[in-house]
């Protein structure tokens, strides 16, 4: 008998490396692809707002430059999350957390928050996400059903 009750696939930040990690538009092509629980990297933007980006810097997956975690949440909403996968993406945005949450909830996903910390910020954005996720699921009553 099988006690997991979690999907046995996790597509990785959203899709794997079909879409532009950590973006909805990542989410979307791995429910697409059939996903059922997936995995995304939380960090904070300099203002406290939970953000999906997996680096420390903007620079690899984004239009934006430097440390992320040392920007406003207003600031890192203008760039460009999806251009650097290809132009059928340019444009897409970094999601918030919040974002995600109701994305996942309203389809009945799963989700993996690993927390990547700008570094000093271990202890707050460890307090923060987890707030955060606790009141972003506070509603939900049941677990994901198996594969």
């Amino acid at each position: 008998m099988n006690d997991w009750p979690y999907p046995k696939w996790i597509a990785h930040r959203g899709a794997g490396a079909l879409a532009p990690e950590n973006t909805l538009a990542a989410f979307r092509v791995g429910a697409g692809h059939g996903y059922r629980a997936f995995e995304c990297d939380a960090k904070l933007s300099a203002d406290g707002v939970p953000f999906l980006l997996h680096d420390d810097t903007l620079d690899r997956t984004t239009s934006g430059l430097g440390m992320a975690g040392q920007r406003s949440w207003f600031e890192l909403s203008q760039f460009d999350a999806g251009g650097w996968h290809g132009a059928v993406f340019a444009g897409e945005p970094m999601p918030t957390l919040a974002a995600i949450a109701r994305y996942v909830l309203a389809n009945g996903f799963a989700l993996n928050i690993e927390i990547k910390p700008t570094p000093g910020e271990e202890r707050r954005t460890g307090q923060v996400v987890a707030r955060e996720a606790a009141q972003l699921w506070a509603s939900q009553t049941e677990r994901a059903s198996p594969p």
